[in-house]
């Protein structure tokens, strides 16, 4: 409209200088766009980045699962025609009249057993080899080089089964300081088939190199045989060594065997692998064991890669683009609105004469035109009484926003305090309580009237010493937090472990006026802290300190003891005939022994001594600060005498007694490990010479 050209008086408008003085950068309009179209179009590009993510994953994980059940599959097949194969060998072997004749002799010819074997083509692939054992379970023969040869083999549970079933039977069995296929058949006698006169042991190493000839599948794909959750072998390399004796984590583990077609992530030598299993029932002595796959996790993170490297590209292109519009709009179509600010800002400076300029048709010439008529009547009439009536109007408003906007904050604020899922209160600067949620009622038991006028020490308990009350005072009204936790009483006597949290509030003039406090209930977590505690370091069925701990214990012993410069020393017993009364009463009985005579054991010795159980019938007791080496051999001897007199089980002809061996440190050793190596030691002299009596350690018995 060229009439809004044409008004009189017409001063110049702001320069752009003045109109960023007014409006900086982030508080013009033009840019408040832009900036809006980039967070929406970042938070899109956000979403669709975690959804493609999760998809891609899920997508990688079902085809890996495919992947991997059908090699853990043909894996398991694999080991169960050998461990078949292997069967079929040991029965064939033992059905032949030479080898019946090798075993009926009085004294075993090896060359003829090495001819036997040779003949018969045992070693029909690599590290496969041959035992055989005499009628007593004693190894009598090795077609490769043990560290067994003339000793008993009947620790190993397999060859108990078979003595007892007559029957050929197979397993994954322990074999020096590796693993093997064991697969077991009894000798008979000839014209017998219930008295065996040996057994005949094919087996073979499981290691890296048969877990390597057996491997299917994508080279990436590692293999890993698994006993009770330590690996026995695999084809992961470090350093060019197999990786072997490396525990898994325990709760990683429980969730592969009671989900056998779940993936799992394990981190080995700072590489994670994408981790599933199959158990294997081959596995002697009744422990878990498990097929393990194992795929790196770098093929994932290259896709993963590829995909956030081409978002980030997409990001870059659109912050262009948006910039690139954002700019048009800001000159083009936002033009007259800045020149209408402009006009705005002079007027409200208290200028007189300012006219807006706007060289168009529309909207906005029709708000140009109304506003210069406007500024006209209002110079004329009474501009200054006007300017002041705006002015007040502005600040009104501006504070009955802000008073909105605190009404607002202050509701939300509450509901969140009252749904809060912690407990919640407010004291005074004295620690009078002013306010509970009804968390804190459900927690503490205590319903909001019983507890405002009260204090926070309501909750306290006889487990909560004064001295932690003390701490906590000094450290809050120095204006600090204090976090912690307590195990607190509730109104119904009920004890509950709380984690606490204590701020101060301070007001303008920096002066502590309340006090705000949390609790959150974490009796659950601690509880289950012990229970794990309780079942890694104890004995399940005696309650008496394991190896683990009772090694621990041994150690700071041994420290102590060197130290403060005193004596000490280890008792290590064996009962004897314990395996008669399993073998006759049963494992129930064998339990019931063992209970009876932890008893015993804890009786005879110092609250300060420590009674372990190590495994089977083996005991340890650790004497802390004896003066002299008979203290150990009195302990020792009241040991044997309770053992050796009282009725253990009832209704049992079996004489049950104990041999113990007696190591003193630091005379005879100032390392746990030796000195359990001597007094086992001392407890075989024992056992020796008559058992049902103890034996010191002498240099001799070594």
């Amino acid at each position: 409209m060229n009439i809004i050209r044409n008004i009189p008086e017409m001063n110049r408008l702001p320069t752009k200088s003045k109109l960023t003085k007014y409006f900086p950068f982030m508080k013009k309009i033009g840019y408040k766009l832009t900036g809006s179209f980039l967070v929406a179009i970042l938070f899109v590009l956000a979403v669709g980045l975690f959804f493609n993510l999760k998809m891609v994953q899920s997508n990688y994980s079902h085809l890996m699962n495919s992947e991997f059940q059908g090699i853990l599959d043909a894996h398991e097949f694999a080991m169960k025609q050998y461990v078949t194969a292997s069967e079929t060998w040991s029965k064939h072997l033992a059905d032949e009249n030479e080898l019946r004749d090798i075993l009926s002799r009085s004294e075993l010819s090896a060359a003829n057993t090495e001819h036997f074997f040779k003949e018969h083509e045992v070693v029909f692939f690599e590290s496969t080899f041959v035992n055989l054992l005499d009628n007593k379970g004693k190894v009598i023969y090795c077609s490769h080089q043990c560290e067994y040869l003339g000793n008993s083999f009947l620790g190993v549970e397999l060859i108990r089964q078979v003595r007892r079933a007559l029957t050929t039977k197979s397993a994954i069995v322990g074999d020096s300081d590796k693993f093997a296929f064991y697969a077991a058949s009894p000798v008979f006698k000839k014209g017998s088939t219930t008295e065996s006169i040996g057994f005949v042991i094919v087996g073979k190493i499981i290691d890296d190199n048969y877990l390597s000839n057996i491997q299917l599948g994508d080279d990436d794909i590692e293999m890993a045989i698994v006993r009770d959750r330590a690996v026995m072998a695999s084809t992961i390399k470090i350093d060019g060594e197999p990786l072997i004796d490396i525990p898994l984590p325990y709760l990683e583990y429980l969730q592969l065997l009671k989900k056998t077609d779940a993936i799992i992530e394990i981190t080995f030598s700072k590489q994670k692998y994408f981790v599933t299993a199959k158990n294997l029932v081959q596995m002697s002595g009744g422990m878990p064991g498990s097929i393990l796959l194992l795929k790196p996790r770098k093929e994932l993170e290259s896709i993963e890669s590829a995909l956030f490297s081409q978002y980030m590209y997409l990001t870059l292109l659109s912050l262009v683009i948006i910039i690139v519009l954002g700019t048009v709009i800001t000159r083009r179509l936002l033009s007259p609105v800045i020149n209408l600010t402009k006009a705005s800002i002079e007027v409200a400076s208290g200028k007189q004469g300012i006219r807006a300029e706007i060289q168009s048709s529309d909207e906005f010439a029709v708000l140009a035109r109304n506003f210069n008529t406007m500024l006209v009547t209002i110079e004329e009439q009474h501009c200054f009484i006007q300017k002041q009536n705006e002015s007040l109007e502005e600040r009104v408003e501006e504070r009955t926003q802000d008073l909105h906007l605190v009404m607002n904050d202050l509701k939300k604020l509450t509901v969140a305090v009252e749904k809060s899922p912690v407990g919640m209160l407010i004291t005074d600067s004295t620690g009078i309580i002013e306010y509970v949620n009804p968390m804190f009622t459900e927690l503490s038991g205590y319903s909001r009237e019983e507890a405002v006028g009260q204090t926070p020490l309501i909750l306290q308990s006889e487990h909560t010493s004064e001295d932690k009350i003390k701490q906590l005072c000094q450290q809050v009204s120095q204006g600090h937090s204090w976090r912690g936790e307590f195990l607190n009483k509730t109104s119904h006597e009920q004890l509950l472990w709380h984690r606490v949290l204590i701020t101060p509030i301070t007001n303008e003039d920096g002066l502590i006026s309340h006090y705000l406090g949390s609790i959150e209930d974490i009796t659950e977590k601690k509880e289950s802290e012990e229970k794990l505690i309780q079942q890694a370091t104890f004995d399940t069925l005696t309650q008496l300190p394991n190896r683990f701990l009772a090694e621990y214990r041994l150690n700071q012993t041994l420290s102590a003891a060197q130290r403060d410069g005193k004596k000490g020393a280890l008792l290590f017993l064996d009962l004897d005939n314990f395996k008669e009364v399993n073998d006759t009463l049963g494992h129930h009985a064998g339990d019931e022994l063992l209970k009876r005579v932890a008893t015993l054991m804890k009786n005879a010795v110092r609250k300060e001594d420590t009674v372990a159980r190590l495994g089977g019938d083996e005991f340890l007791v650790i004497l802390n600060h004896i003066q002299k080496r008979e203290d150990a051999e009195s302990v020792a001897g009241k040991i044997i005498k309770l053992v050796a007199q009282e009725p253990l089980i009832e209704n049992c002809s079996i004489k049950v007694s104990a041999s113990i061996g007696i190591a003193v440190f630091p005379d005879d050793a100032t390392k746990a490990k030796k000195l359990m190596q001597k007094a086992d030691t001392a407890m075989y002299v024992a056992k020796k010479q008559g058992k049902n009596r103890f034996s010191f350690f002498k240099s001799e018995d070594e």
